[in-house]
C-alpha cells in the first residue's frame, strides 16, 4: 500500500473538526499531477518531500534507506528558539506568532507558505503513540471475500496512480449526483476525509484490497473484462478520484473553503479536537516512519497489533467498568445525588444569567427583547420538563419594572397572571411594580385597579407599607408608588423599619450598644484636627472622579522630566500612531457590531452578546481598548496573563463602567453623592447621629445614614453581576479588534523603506509545565517605539490604588462598600466558585457584623508616606538598585559572566538560558519595584485609605497591591499613620525595642536587656539616621532594613527633641506573634508543654520554639550518631536553627513530609561546609526527626491535626461534600477545592464533588487561618472602642509608640476570650448537624452503612483537652512581643 508521507505536512493547521470516518483515502502520485496549487507548492517546498517520494516508489529503496534517511533526519534535527510572525499575501483573517521549539525544515517551510501558524506551538509537544485507525470489520470482511473470489494476478498494486476516497455515501452515478448541491456537498465532504485521512493512515494493509476494488463504486465484482466488449464500462476508482480531484478546477476553490472555515472557527475560538492529534502525528516533526518490505512480517506483525489492541481494549473496558463501579458504591453514601447536584448548579446558573439578561435589557429600554426572553425561557420549561423552570421572582419584578417603566400595564397583568399560575411567590416589591405601572399607565380609572391589587397582595399577606419599605427602588419609583398609594389612601405616610446595628455574638457582648462606656473611643475620629469638613468634602468628590474615570495617571519615576528632541520626535510618532489607531478600533467596532447584530437576529439563542455591547458609547470603548493595550506594553516581555484572563479582565472592566453609567440615569450616583456628604461630616466630628446620643461605628452610621434619607434611589440594590462567559465573550471580541484591525509600520525605523503595516500586537505559545499557555505580546517595533518615548506616566487602576477619602463601610455580603462606586468583592475567590458567596447571602445580617466591622476599622485608618524613607529609596533606584537592601536593579545590569558555567558546549546553552531567566526576573521585580516606588511618589504630599477585603477563610488583605502594610520591607517602611500622638512616658522606650526586634539579633533576649542592648548602639543608630548611605550602615545589615532605618531616624528626631514625652510620632511600633499557629494549636489542645514553647505561658525569658525543635533535634541526632548511623555522623554541628526553622513554622499549615524534605534539602544546600553529596540522605533523616520532636513537644497538636485531617476526609469522600465550618465571629468558611470539570455553563463548584485530597490536606491549616483571622478582628474591634490605633498584617499588629501596652493588654484578653469558647465542641456539633446520617441509614445490612457509622462516630470524638490554663496567657509578656 501506498501513500505519500510528506503529505500529512498538508493542511494540518486548516483541517475540519469533522469525526474521522472509518473510512481512509490514500495516494500515490507525482508531485506533477498534482492540480491544485497550494498542495504544489507544499510538496515543492517541504523537508526531503521528494527524497521520501522517491524512496517509496523506487523497488531500491527499502527499509534501510528509510533509516538512512531517518539517521539524517535526528542529526540535522536541530532545534531552535524561532519567532514567527505569519503575513499573508492578502487580508488576514488571524494573525498569530509561536515561539516554539522547531526544526529548521520548519521553518524553511513556512517562510515559503502562507500556512496559519495558529498552532505550531504544538509541533514541540511530547509524541503520542499513534493507534491504528479502526476500520469496520463487517465491511473489510465482505471487501475480502469478494476480492478473493478474483485472480490475484489481476491485483497490481504498483499500478495505483492515486488514492481512493472512501466515504459513508454510496455514488452511484457521479455525472447526476454533481447536479445537486447536496450531492456536492458529498464530494466536498470527502475530499476533506481525503485531505484527513492522509495524515491519519498508519499501514492500514487490510485496506489494500478495497484500493484496487473501489467501494465508492456499484461494480460488479464478477463480470469478466473483455476487451471487445463494447458497452460502457464502468469507471474505476482511479478514475472517480482523478476527476473530482486531479482534473477538477474547483480543487483550489475547495481548499479555500476548508482554510476559510477553520480560520473562522478559529475566529470564534470553538476548539478543534482533531487539530491536537494531527499535530501529535511523528511525521510533523521530521521523523521517518520505517516500513518493512517483508510481506509476511508485516502481516504478522499487524495481526500481532491487532490481538494487542483489542487486549487492551478489554482491559480499559474492565478498568472502566471498575471505576464506574465504584463510582457507583461511592455515590450511595453521598448526601446528594450527582445528577440532582449538577441539576441545581445548571439551574442556579441559568437563574443568575436570566436575571443579569433581564437587568440590562430593561436598563437599556429593551423591554420588548427581555419579554421575549422570559416568554422563550418559561414555555422552554412547560414544554420540557428537563429544562430548569424560571423561578426567581427577583427575574419577573425586573420585568415588572420594566413594563412600567413604558406604562404597558397589560403585559404586567399578564406577567402576573403567569406568575401567580407558575407558583412564583410573590413579595412586596412584586406588587410595587405593579402600582408603579399603573400609576405611568394611562388608564383612566387607576383607582379601581390599585383597589383590586391591594386586595390581592393582602391576601398574600404584603399590606400597603410593606411596598416602600421592603422593596428597593431606582429613578423616581419611590415617589411613583407613594403617588399610587396616595390615590386610594390620602393621607398615607410610609413608616420605615430601622436597620437591625447591634451584634448577636458572644464574642462582641462588651461592645453592644448598650455598654457605652466599652465605647466611648468611637467618639474620637481617626483623622482628629488633621482636615476640615470642606477639604474631606473636597477628597470625597476627587475620590468619586476618580473612580468614574476608571484610572489614574502617576508620573513615572524612571523617566527624567527633561524632554530631548529625540525622545519628542518619538512622541510625536507613538501620538499620531495612537490617533490613527483609535480611527481603525471605532470603524472595526462598528463594523464587527454590525455583524453581531446580523447574527443574533439570525441566533436561535435567547441570549446574545449583542445588547452587552450596546452599554456604553463608542468612544468609551475605543479608550478602554486603548488603555488596554497600553497596558499590553507595559507587559513583560516574559509572561503575561493569558488571552483568556485577559479577555475576562477587560469584560470586567466594561461591566464596572456600565454599572457607573447605570449609577449617573438611575439616580444611585446622586444618592451616593448625598449619603457620602453626611458620612464624611460624621466621620470628621464623630456628633451623635439620633436622640439616644450613643457612640456608632462607621457602618451603623452608614445605616442610620441610608435610613434617614430614604427619599428617591435605593442605595442596597441587587445587581446581579453578568456571568464570566458573558465578561469573557464581550473581552474576547474587544480583543479580536486588538489583535486584527491595529497594525503598526514595522519599517518605523527605517526612513527610506516603505510603509508596511503589520498587527502591532500578537499571539504567543508559551510553555508552562506539560501546557502552553496562549498569550499576547506587542510587536517588537511597538515596544521600541513606547520605549523610545519614554512616556512620563504609568496608568494604574482606580480600583487598585489608595483611596483619598475614607472608604465607603462594608453593611453586608452583598451590599457595594469599600469604593464609591467600583465593584469590589468582599472575598477574594476564584471566578469558578460561587458557593462561599451563597454561604454568606443566606446567612443573617447580623452575623456578619463583626466581621464587616473589623474590615471597616482597618479601612478607616488614614495613612500618609514617609518621605524620608521614599526618598532614599528613589535615589537608590535610580542609581542602580541594591539586592541587598531589596531594591532590584535593572535587568541590564546583568552580565553573561554573572552566571556560572562554561562557555562552550551543551552547558554555554544552559548558561545561556540561565541567564536569559534571570535577566526576565530582574526585570518583573525592577517594573514591581517601579510600580509602588512611582505610586508612593504619587501620594507624597497626601493623605490616604486603605480599603480592606478577605479571603474566604477571613484572613484580611488591603484591596490595592502596590502601596500597601502587607507588602515587603521596603514598602512597610514608606508607610507612616497619618495621625500622630505624643511619645508618653513609654513610648521612647518602644521605638527602641521596636528596633531591636526588626534585626532579628536579640529573639532570646528579655525586654531589659533588648533596651539595654539599644542604648548601647544609640552611636549606630544615630550614625543610621543621620548618614544611612554612607555612614557604618548598621541599620543595613538587619532583616528589616528599611524599617529599621525609618525607626532609627524616628528615635533620632525623638530624642532630640526638647521633651522625647512629649514629641509627637505617627510611626507605628509592631508587635509579632511566637509561631501564632502553634499558639492556637496549644491553645485549642490545652498543651501545657507546648504552650510554654509557644509563649503562652508566663515565663522570665522569650522562648523560640524553632531553637527548642533544634535542639531536641541534635539530642536524637547524637544518639543516632553513637549507633553509627551515617546519616547523623555526617550532620554533626549542621543541625541548626535556620536549618529546621521553615519545616516547624509550615508544620501547622499542613506540610508534608516530602515538602518538609525539600525545606531542609534547601537549607542544607545554602551550607557552604555540608557535603552537597549527602543532601538528600541527610534531608530525609533531619525531616524524620524534625517531625518527631514535634510530636514529642506539641503533643495535642498532633492529634487535633490528625482528628481534622480524618473529618475532612469523610465529609469530603463519603458524603461528597466540601468541609465548611462557621468561625467565632460568625463567618460562614467553605473550602472551595473541588474535582478538576469540564467546561460547562454553571460554575464547577456547583456542579462537581470536592476533591478529597485538597480538602483533607488544606483543612487544619485553614482552620487555624480562620482562628488567627478571629482574634485579630477581635483585637481590632476592642482597640478601636478603646480609641487605640490599630492596624493588622495577619498575626503582627501596629499601633502608636504610647498605645503598645493597651494594644497589648486587650490582644491577650481576647485570644483568652476566644479560646475560652469550646471550639472544637462547637465545631463537632457543626458537622455532626451538617454531615451525620440518620439512624435509620445505619442499619446493618444497608449499603454504605459501615463508612456511615465511621462518619457519625468520628464527628463526634472531640479530641480530649489537657490542663493548661488559657488566663495564664494574660502574664505573658512574650505572648505578642
Amino acid at each position: 500500500m501506498h501513500r505519500i508521507l510528506s503529505a500529512r505536512n498538508l493542511y494540518y493547521n486548516n483541517l475540519h473538526g469533522f469525526n474521522s470516518p472509518s473510512n481512509v483515502v490514500l495516494k500515490n502520485a507525482s508531485i506533477t499531477e498534482i492540480k491544485c496549487s497550494f498542495c504544489r507548492k507544499i510538496l515543492q517546498t517541504s523537508y526531503l518531500a521528494e527524497n521520501l517520494f522517491s524512496a517509496r516508489h523506487q523497488s531500491t529503496k527499502t527499509a534501510s534507506a528509510l533509516r538512512s534517511q531517518k539517521k539524517k533526519v535526528k542529526h540535522k534535527g536541530y532545534k531552535k528558539y524561532g519567532e514567527l510572525l505569519e503575513v499573508n499575501h492578502g487580508t488576514m483573517m488571524e494573525s498569530k506568532v509561536s515561539i516554539s521549539k522547531l526544526h529548521a525544515s520548519h521553518l524553511s517551510k513556512l517562510a515559503s507558505s502562507p500556512v496559519s501558524l495558529g498552532e505550531l506551538h504544538q509541533l514541540t509537544k511530547p509524541l503520542k503513540k499513534t493507534s491504528n485507525i479502526e476500520i469496520d470489520p463487517e465491511l473489510l470482511e465482505s471487501v475480502k471475500k469478494k476480492i478473493l473470489n478474483k485472480n490475484t494476478s489481476e491485483i497490481k498494486l504498483e499500478d495505483d496512480k492515486c488514492a481512493l476516497i472512501f466515504t459513508s455515501h454510496q455514488i452511484s452515478s457521479i455525472e447526476n449526483r454533481f447536479k445537486t448541491k447536496q450531492h456536492i456537498d458529498i464530494v466536498k465532504q470527502s475530499y476533506y476525509d481525503f485531505r484527513k485521512a492522509t495524515l491519519y493512515d498508519q499501514r492500514l494493509k487490510d485496506l489494500r484490497y478495497a484500493i484496487n476494488e473501489g467501494l465508492t463504486q456499484e461494480l460488479d465484482l464478477d463480470m469478466p473484462f473483455s476487451a471487445s466488449d463494447k458497452k460502457p464500462l464502468p469507471k474505476s476508482p482511479h478514475a472517480v478520484f482523478r476527476e473530482l480531484f486531479v482534473d477538477n478546477s474547483n480543487l483550489d476553490d475547495y481548499d479555500h473553503e476548508l482554510m476559510t472555515h477553520f480560520s473562522s472557527l478559529q475566529m470564534q475560538g470553538l476548539s478543534q479536537p482533531l487539530l491536537e492529534d494531527i499535530c501529535d502525528d511523528p511525521c510533523l516533526n521530521g521523523e521517518i516512519i520505517v516500513n518493512r518490505d517483508d510481506q509476511i512480517e508485516l502481516e504478522n506483525k499487524m495481526k500481532h497489533n491487532l490481538n494487542i489492541k483489542k487486549a487492551k481494549k478489554a482491559m480499559n473496558d474492565k478498568r472502566k467498568k471498575m471505576r464506574e463501579k465504584r463510582r457507583v458504591a461511592q455515590e450511595v453514601n453521598m448526601k446528594s445525588d450527582k445528577q440532582d447536584l449538577e441539576r441545581r448548579g445548571k439551574e442556579e446558573a441559568l437563574q443568575r444569567t436570566l436575571a443579569a439578561h433581564i437587568q440590562l435589557l430593561c436598563s437599556l429600554n429593551m423591554v420588548s427583547e427581555g419579554d421575549r426572553v422570559l416568554k422563550y425561557y418559561r414555555q422552554r420549561s412547560l414544554k420540557n420538563t428537563t429544562h430548569p423552570p424560571v423561578k426567581n421572582v427577583k427575574i419577573y419584578n425586573t420585568m415588572l419594572h420594566g413594563y412600567a417603566s413604558v406604562g404597558q400595564l397589560e403585559n404586567a397583568k399578564e406577567l402576573l397572571s403567569n406568575m401567580l399560575s407558575d407558583g412564583i411567590n410573590v413579595n412586596a416589591q412584586t406588587f410595587a411594580a405593579i402600582f408603579e405601572c399603573v400609576e405611568r399607565s394611562h388608564k383612566v380609572d387607576k383607582i379601581t385597579v390599585l383597589n383590586f391589587y391591594r386586595q390581592l397582595m393582602e391576601e398574600k399577606g404584603i399590606q400597603l407599607n410593606d411596598l416602600l419599605d421592603k422593596s428597593k427602588f431606582l429613578f423616581d419609583q419611590r415617589e411613583t408608588v407613594l403617588g399610587a398609594i396616595r390615590r386610594i389612601e390620602p393621607h398615607f405616610e410610609p413608616i420605615y423599619t430601622p436597620p437591625e446595628l447591634d451584634y448577636n455574638c458572644p464574642l462582641m457582648e462588651k461592645l453592644k450598644l448598650n455598654n457605652v462606656e466599652n465605647r466611648k473611643g468611637l467618639f474620637i475620629s481617626p483623622v482628629n484636627g488633621l482636615l476640615t469638613f470642606d477639604q474631606l468634602k473636597a477628597k470625597g468628590m476627587e475620590q468619586i472622579a476618580m473612580e468614574m474615570k476608571g484610572e489614574i495617571e502617576v508620573q513615572n519615576i524612571a523617566i527624567k522630566d527633561d524632554e530631548t528632541s529625540t525622545v519628542r520626535v518619538y512622541r510625536e510618532l507613538l501620538n499620531e500612531a495612537e490617533n490613527e489607531w483609535r480611527g481603525v478600533i471605532k470603524e472595526a467596532f462598528i463594523r464587527n457590531l454590525s455583524t453581531l447584530k446580523s447574527r443574533s437576529n439570525a441566533s436561535h439563542s435567547a441570549i446574545t452578546l449583542y445588547p452587552y455591547l450596546k452599554v456604553l458609547e463608542v468612544d468609551q470603548f475605543v479608550e478602554i481598548i486603548m488603555n488596554e493595550i497600553t497596558k499590553l506594553v507595559d507587559g513583560s516581555e516574559t509572561y503575561s496573563p493569558t488571552l483568556k484572563l485577559l479577555q475576562r479582565d477587560l469584560g470586567v472592566q466594561v461591566y464596572n463602567k456600565y454599572q457607573i453609567e447605570q449609577f449617573k440615569k438611575n439616580g444611585v450616583l446622586q444618592k451616593i453623592e448625598n449619603v457620602y456628604e453626611k458620612y464624611c461630616k460624621w466621620y470628621l466630628e464623630r456628633h451623635p447621629l439620633d436622640d439616644t446620643g450613643r457612640p456608632y461605628n462607621s457602618r451603623q452610621a452608614w445605616q442610620l445614614l441610608v435610613h434617614q434619607n430614604r427619599e428617591g434611589a435605593s442605595l442596597d440594590i441587587e445587581e446581579t453581576p453578568w456571568s464570566t462567559e458573558i465578561r469573557q465573550n464581550i473581552g474576547k471580541f474587544l480583543y479580536n479588534i486588538i489583535i486584527n484591525d491595529v497594525k503598526i509600520d514595522v519599517n518605523l525605523f527605517k526612513p527610506k523603506s516603505k510603509v508596511k503595516k503589520l498587527p502591532a500586537v500578537y499571539k504567543v505559545h508559551r510553555p508552562w509545565g506539560r501546557l502552553v499557555r496562549l498569550e499576547l505580546k506587542p510587536h517588537p517595533v511597538l515596544s521600541r517605539l513606547c520605549a523610545a518615548a519614554a512616556r512620563a506616566a504609568l496608568r494604574l487602576r482606580a480600583a487598585l490604588a489608595p483611596t483619598v477619602s475614607p472608604p465607603a463601610p462594608w453593611l453586608s455580603a452583598t451590599a457595594p462598600a469599600a469604593y464609591l462606586l467600583t465593584a469590589t468583592p468582599l472575598v477574594r475567590m476564584p471566578v469558578y466558585v460561587m458557593s462561599q458567596m451563597k454561604r454568606l447571602e443566606e446567612a443573617p445580617q447580623a452575623d456578619l457584623y463583626p466581621v464587616l466591622d473589623s474590615l471597616n476599622q482597618l479601612g478607616e485608618v488614614p495613612w500618609v508616606i514617609n518621605q524620608s524613607i521614599l526618598d532614599l529609596q528613589l535615589k537608590v533606584f535610580k542609581s542602580g538598585g541594591d539586592k541587598k537592601l531589596d531594591i532590584p536593579p535593572p535587568a541590564s545590569s546583568l552580565k553573561l559572566s554573572d552566571i556560572p558555567g562554561e562557555s562552550e558546549g551543551a552547558s554555554a546553552y544552559k548558561r545561556r538560558i540561565a541567564f536569559n531567566r534571570a535577566r526576565a526576573d530582574m526585570h518583573s521585580l525592577w517594573c514591581d519595584s517601579l510600580y509602588k516606588l512611582s505610586l508612593a511618589n504619587h501620594y507624597r504630599e497626601r493623605m490616604f485609605w486603605l480599603p480592606h477585603n478577605m479571603d474566604f477563610r477571613g484572613r484580611v488583605y488591603a484591596v490595592g497591591p502596590h502601596v500597601s502594610a502587607l507588602g515587603a520591607d521596603a514598602a512597610r517602611a514608606l508607610l507612616r499613620l497619618a495621625r500622630a500622638r505624643p511619645l508618653g512616658p513609654r513610648g521612647l522606650a518602644w521605638l527602641k525595642l521596636h528596633a531591636v526586634n526588626l534585626t532579628g539579633a536579640r529573639k532570646r533576649s528579655t525586654l531589659r536587656e533588648r533596651l539595654e542592648y539599644a542604648d548601647s548602639i544609640m552611636d549606630k543608630i544615630l550614625d543610621s539616621a543621620d548618614r544611612p548611605l554612607d555612614g557604618m550602615g548598621w541599620w543595613k545589615e538587619s532583616e528589616d532594613p528599611w524599617q529599621t532605618l525609618a525607626c532609627c531616624i524616628e528615635i533620632a528626631n525623638a530624642v532630640r527633641s526638647p521633651n522625647h514625652e512629649e514629641y509627637e510620632c505617627s510611626f507605628p511600633v509592631h508587635q509579632d506573634g511566637s509561631c501564632n499557629g502553634l499558639q492556637h494549636y496549644a491553645a485549642l489542645g490545652g498543651d501545657a508543654v507546648g504552650a510554654a514553647a509557644v509563649n503562652l505561658a508566663p515565663l522570665p525569658r522569650p522562648q523560640d520554639v524553632y531553637s527548642e525543635v533544634a535542639a531536641l533535634v541534635e539530642t536524637m541526632r547524637a544518639r543516632d550518631a553513637e549507633a553509627g548511623v551515617k546519616q547523623a555522623i555526617i550532620l554533626e554541628n549542621f543541625v541548626r536553627r535556620k536549618v529546621i526553622k521553615q519545616t516547624v513554622m509550615t508544620t501547622v499549615y499542613g506540610v508534608t513530609k516530602f515538602g518538609a524534605r525539600l525545606q531542609i534539602a534547601k537549607q542544607l544546600k545554602d551550607i557552604d561546609d555540608f557535603p552537597k553529596e549527602h543532601v538528600w540522605s541527610c534531608s530525609q533523616y533531619l525531616t524524620t526527626k524534625t517531625f518527631d520532636s514535634l510530636r514529642e513537644m506539641f503533643t495535642s497538636t498532633k492529634l487535633i491535626q490528625d482528628w481534622f485531617t480524618d473529618c475532612a476526609k469523610l465529609i469530603s469522600g463519603v458524603c461528597g461534600e466540601s468541609v465548611q465550618w462557621v468561625t467565632p465571629l460568625g463567618l460562614p468558611v467553605l473550602q472551595p477545592y473541588f474535582r478538576r470539570a469540564a467546561p460547562a455553563a454553571a460554575p464547577p463548584d456547583l456542579l462537581q464533588r470536592p476533591c478529597t485530597m485538597k480538602q483533607r490536606n488544606a483543612f487544619p491549616p485553614n482552620f487555624i487561618h480562620s482562628l488567627d483571622s478571629s482574634h485579630m478582628m477581635l483585637t481590632g474591634l476592642h482597640c478601636e472602642a478603646a480609641a487605640v490605633t490599630f492596624v493588622s498584617v495577619h498575626d503582627c499588629f501596629w499601633t502608636h509608640p504610647d498605645t503598645v501596652d493597651r494594644m497589648n493588654e486587650i490582644c491577650r484578653e481576647q485570644f483568652v476570650a476566644l479560646h475560652s469558647q469550646p471550639i472544637l465542641e462547637n465545631l463537632s456539633d457543626f458537622m455532626v448537624k451538617t454531615y451525620s446520617y440518620a439512624e435509620e441509614e445505619l442499619q446493618d445490612g444497608s449499603v454504605g452503612a459501615s463508612n456511615k457509622k465511621r462518619v457519625n462516630s468520628l464527628l463526634k470524638k472531640v479530641p480530649e483537652k489537657g490542663d493548661f490554663d488559657i488566663k495564664s496567657v494574660l502574664k505573658s509578656v512574650y505572648f505578642f512581643s
